[in-house]
């Protein structure tokens, strides 16, 4: 099981959008399974976890809404936040490489 509290007790939001960005990444590698349901199960996953140490979550909320613009009313507007994050970085890194490659991006990528 992957530590998300670990992580998010550092209260760091872009390093935490990271951090759940490289995990879905593995995701689809692993399971070839679509980029979206992959993002919405790993990043539901960690809320859930985070919702039971309800300090670092507030401590990531608090972070979150410092760069969020508008700012989040409540945990479950900031959960869909990350789900976005994580598929657009995750676009634009697939798009990127395969222009530079001059290859297609991976299908479950986009």
């Amino acid at each position: 099981m992957i530590d998300y509290i670990k992580k998010a007790s550092k209260g760091d939001y872009e390093d935490y959008i990271e951090f759940l960005t490289s995990i879905v990444e593995n995701e689809i590698d692993t399971k070839k399974i679509p980029l979206r349901e992959a993002a919405e199960a790993i990043v539901s996953e960690a809320f859930y976890q985070l919702r039971e140490q309800k300090p670092i979550l507030d401590k990531l909320f608090l972070k979150a809404n410092e760069v969020l613009d508008p700012p989040c009313q409540d945990d479950m507007e900031l959960e869909n936040h990350p789900i976005d994050e994580v598929v657009e970085a995750i676009r634009r890194n697939e798009i990127y490489m395969s222009q530079k490659s001059g290859t297609l991006p991976r299908q479950n990528g986009i």
